[in-house]
Order: C-alpha cells, then sequence, then structure tokens
C-alpha cells in the first residue's frame, strides 16, 4: 500500500520536469508535495528508513546546489526539486540519484548548449512546442535540468522502494 508514496514521487517529478522543458519553471509545490510524500511513507511505512540520514544527504545536496544557485549555474527550482529527491533517495540510493542526474545532465547539457546539436534540440523539442511559453523557447541555451533530476530520482526511488515491492 504505501507503494503509492515513491510512484506519485516519481509522477510529480516527471511534472516538475516537464514545466521546465515547456516553461524553465519547476513550481514550488511540486517540491512540496514530493517532501509531503516522503514524511507520509516515512510515517505509515514498514520498510524501516533511517530519516535523520536521509536528511543528511539532503542537507548536504542542498549546500552544493545552494552554491550552484549563488554562481548563477542552476535555478532555485533545481535546488528545491533535486534536495526533495536526495532525501528520498538518503544514503541508500544517493550515489544513484547523482550518478543518474549526473549523466543525464551531461546529455542534456551537449544537446542544449553544441550549436551543431541544434537539430536534436529541434526534434526532441518539437512534440512541446505548442505548449512552450515562448520566454522558455527563447531562453534554449539554458539546460532544464530537471529533467535529469527526475531520471536520476526515477532509477533511485524505483531501486530504492518499488523494485523489491
Amino acid at each position: 500500500m504505501t507503494a503509492i508514496y515513491p510512484l506519485l514521487a516519481i509522477f510529480l517529478l516527471w511534472l516538475g520536469a516537464y514545466t521546465d522543458v515547456t516553461r524553465r519553471i519547476i513550481r514550488n509545490w511540486v517540491s512540496l508535495a514530493i517532501l509531503l510524500l516522503f514524511v507520509l511513507y516515512a510515517v505509515f511505512s514498514k520498510n524501516p528508513i533511517e530519516p535523520a540520514a536521509h536528511v543528511l544527504w539532503a542537507a548536504g545536496l542542498f549546500a552544493l546546489m545552494l552554491a550552484g544557485f549563488a554562481a548563477g549555474k542552476v535555478g532555485g527550482g533545481d535546488v528545491k526539486l533535486a534536495t526533495v529527491t536526495m532525501l528520498w533517495a538518503g544514503p541508500e540510493a544517493g550515489p544513484a540519484f547523482l550518478i543518474i542526474t549526473a549523466l543525464a545532465g551531461g546529455v542534456l547539457a551537449l544537446i542544449t548548449v553544441i550549436p551543431a546539436m541544434r537539430m536534436i534540440q529541434d526534434w526532441a523539442l518539437a512534440p512541446f512546442s505548442r505548449y512552450m511559453d515562448p520566454a522558455a523557447a527563447l531562453s534554449v541555451k539554458s539546460v532544464p535540468y530537471g529533467v535529469a533530476i527526475a531520471a536520476g530520482g526515477t532509477v533511485a526511488l524505483y531501486g530504492r522502494y518499488l523494485a523489491g515491492a
């Protein structure tokens, strides 16, 4: 029964990724809902988790992401989404989350930054073009890192909470 919480968290991760691609914004309520789902899971699940360890991992990632935000390299929505995803991942799935997120972020950076890859970017965004905010379309040089966070979070949450369920 508690498998619904990580499933909903994964759904919300991809909702945040979608709005990051189409509008270049991740709404605060998405991160707050993922946080609430973690709290509910921690309270009602029969699977043992160590909340303090999860909070420490999330705080560590928050500090790193905050430095990136202060340097203008990542957005505030990315900081919040990555932090609550790491809260879910904790020490068990945190390394997988970081590795998959970094790899997916690298691929996204290649697609969005290298001009020779512009054709691939246009092809990848074509299904979303009619839903895209004009401001988001103009900011195609930024990386919608919410997609990478959702990819890493999906792997981490599936492996940690759903693979054995």
